[in-house]
């Protein structure tokens, strides 16, 4: 259990935390966790109002009025299956974060400028293989959650995506080892974030952007092949060196990671998409003495 005091806020806060692990039938193992935790800090985003969007980045501590303590509470339960270099798990995961601010958010659309005191909900699911070889190993991952944002005042207090909700998110990886050298394949796929779209029919008398329910779209999704090889060799005089190569991104795919609404010099509203990189090689050389 912890027990902490904030002078300046008053407040004490006694956060219990709770693990228990449990072996059974040889091959199989329960996890649950359980636990309360809090922040005294807050980080404020101040979003630069241009083509570029650019963000500003500050953190504020708690006083207990428009800037709260942070709290949440947080449950998970597992269970896997380990034999014969298999591993199996899933798991269930609860998390709800209470007292964010509005201002932390990064909003880019109709709540940009406004702060409010809310709250987010994560529910989700994670599931694990992995099966290894001699030289060879694979992972694959898959988790699905739903992260929710609820503000006393924004969206009328109903409950809309949170700006960094992945619905769905699958990986896999695969690594081949043999002597010195060591390969490496991952492929990367998850849904995309949520956005906010303009409104059909905007007022010009006012300047500003008319949005509809925020965060009801969704980005196209993301998917992304990396590739690498490592290579360990020695010097004489026990000097050794690493000589590695990459490619991010292997099939030069178009993702878009961010898009924002801003108006152009005509007062036009324009769309901005953010995109990862794209295509990008790597090299490096590291040498030990």
């Amino acid at each position: 259990a912890r027990i902490s005091y904030f002078d300046k806020v008053s407040e004490v806060l006694m956060e219990p935390r709770i693990t228990f692990n449990q072996k059974f039938l040889d091959n199989f193992r329960l996890e649950f966790l359980a636990e309360l935790k809090s922040q005294s800090i807050t980080q404020i985003i101040d979003l630069q109002q241009d083509f570029f969007g650019i963000e500003k980045r500050r953190w504020q501590l708690a006083n207990g009025t428009d800037v709260p303590i942070i709290k949440s509470q947080q449950a998970s339960i597992g269970l896997s299956y380990d034999k014969n270099d298999l591993l199996i798990s899933a798991e269930g995961y609860y998390k709800f974060v209470d007292n964010i601010t509005a201002k932390s958010q990064g909003f880019q659309n109709q709540f940009q400028f406004v702060n409010d005191i809310g709250s987010y909900t994560i529910k989700g699911v994670d599931f694990l293989i992995n099966k290894r070889f001699d030289d060879f190993s694979t992972w694959l991952s898959y988790s699905y959650s739903k992260n929710d944002y609820t503000f006393r005042n924004l969206n009328d207090g109903s409950p809309f995506p949170n700006t960094l909700d992945l619905t769905h998110t699958a990986n896999a990886s695969f690594t081949y080892n043999i002597d010195n050298l060591k390969i490496g394949l991952g492929i990367n796929w998850h849904s995309g974030r949520p956005y906010t779209e303009p409104s059909e029919t905007q007022d010009d008398s006012n300047n500003t952007i008319e949005y509809q329910t925020p965060n009801s779209s969704r980005i196209s999704n993301y998917f992304r092949t990396d590739v690498s090889a490592i290579y360990n060799f020695n010097f004489k005089n026990n000097i050794k060196a690493e000589v590695g190569a990459s490619i991010w991104n292997l099939f030069d795919q178009t993702n878009i990671i961010n898009r924002f609404y801003t108006f152009d010099s005509d007062n036009t509203i324009i769309q901005i998409d953010n995109r990862s990189l794209k295509f990008t090689p790597n090299l490096s050389l590291r040498i030990r003495f």
